[in-house]
């Protein structure tokens, strides 16, 4: 992926993630609001149903989040009012602890307290050595310690998503940093195979120079031309092979390929003409069947050039004889259609799926049967993928391969 592309990807999943996670919090605060007004709603009922069964002037305040004053300025039964509150919040899913507190109405004394466990039998207790003042006017309190706690336990669907939310995000921060260190290593890598092939070609340049000068200097009747020839022909495959290792990992440097107008006809052409000696020398030929009417297309001329020369060096290469291929363009779908057909042996269903990928090769049991670095059809895909169109391909074993370019026409 282009640099900037992936810059642009990050920053946008970036804030797509951080909008995300200001959302969940406000929803998440303005449930907890909600939660919280319902809890204090349903404690406010409890607490005046039970004072309007003791005092038929009662008053219930709210004195902070969690603390609310009962006033009903009447004779209350310590024991019976318990009874009554613990009752009351069991009928409105009040299960939490809490603290009870009475007071004499006239100086605000505690005169008893007790602290309620939710989870386990009411006992009564009297925590401030209760003074006998069952018969005078009282007011009472309740205090919720844990009422945050159990507000929050009510929202689980919102704790959930808010979790998931938090691991989407540690996922996505994760995978960022897998992609950036993943490119990096990708660009070493890149970078090393290009040095490495640049260093090669100059001492392969040399010994081609050395090598034709030598030819010269040497009789045509010497018996040493064969020697010359045999390495001067060697020399010309190992700068093929540099050339296509070069090309396999050339793709991801370029940024913008220098398209043009070409005539993709007079590409194939070309192409057919550099492989018709090898074809004739092996007894096999390469037919050209152009029916396009239209074959301008825009595109990088030296990057068509080599896709199509190793679609064609693979049919060669995989026709155990007397190769024959067929090399057909048509006008399909807005672009060229062009097609690339062999009778060699043909690929395996189970390895179709797998041509495209750089570095694989077909093998016969644990045998390479065709030398190469398996770049052929993935530098094939990349290029034509550069020029927005796609490639696929149909083989049987046995029967030969058909590889279709489609391109988009200028």
């Amino acid at each position: 992926m282009n640099q900037r592309y992936l810059g642009k990807t990050i920053l946008f999943g970036t804030t797509v993630l951080a909008c995300l996670m200001l959302l969940q919090i406000y929803w998440f605060r303005k449930a907890f609001d909600v939660a919280e007004k319902q809890f204090d709603h349903q404690v406010q009922v409890a607490l005046k149903k039970v004072a309007d069964s003791i005092s038929h002037d009662s008053e219930v305040r709210r004195l902070s989040s969690n603390f609310f004053f009962v006033a009903t300025e009447s004779e209350v039964n310590n024991e019976a009012l318990d009874d009554l509150l613990k009752r009351e919040f069991l009928l409105r899913s009040l299960n939490l602890d809490y603290e009870l507190g009475v007071y004499n109405a006239d100086d605000d004394t505690l005169v008893y307290g007790n602290y309620v466990q939710a989870t386990k039998r009411q006992t009564h207790s009297d925590a401030s050595g209760q003074v006998s003042g069952n018969h005078s006017e009282k007011n009472f309190a309740v205090y919720f310690p844990e009422k945050e706690s159990h507000v929050f336990a009510s929202l689980d669907v919102w704790i959930l998503s808010t979790i998931i939310l938090v691991l989407m995000a540690g996922f996505f921060a994760y995978a960022i940093y897998s992609l950036l260190r993943e490119r990096k290593f990708a660009s070493l890598k890149t970078d090393f195979v290009n040095n490495m092939t640049h260093e090669f070609r100059t001492p392969v340049t040399n010994i081609g120079i050395a090598g034709e000068i030598l030819k010269g200097k040497i009789p045509s009747d010497d018996a040493l031309n064969v020697y010359v020839d045999i390495l001067l022909r060697e020399n010309e495959k190992l700068r093929n092979k540099i050339d296509q290792v070069l090309l396999g990992s050339s793709l991801d440097h370029v940024k913008l390929p220098a398209f043009t107008k070409v005539d993709i006809h007079q590409i194939i052409s070309d192409c057919a003409e550099a492989f018709r000696l090898k074809l004739e020398a092996r007894e096999g030929n390469i037919h050209l069947d152009f029916n396009a009417a239209n074959a301008f297309i825009l595109g990088d001329r030296e990057l068509l050039m080599q896709a199509i020369n190793n679609v064609i060096d693979n049919a060669e290469k995989y026709s155990p004889e007397h190769p024959k291929i067929v090399v057909r363009t048509r006008d399909y779908n807005q672009g060229v259609g062009i097609e690339i057909v062999d009778e060699g042996i043909g690929i395996p269903e189970t390895m179709k799926i797998k041509v495209f990928e750089k570095f694989f090769r077909i093998r016969s049991g644990d045998v390479y049967s065709v030398k190469g670095f398996g770049l052929g059809l993935s530098f094939v895909k990349d290029v034509i993928q550069t020029h927005h169109g796609k490639v696929t391909m149909l083989s049987q074993t046995e029967r030969g391969t058909a590889v279709r370019i489609y391109l988009p026409k200028a």
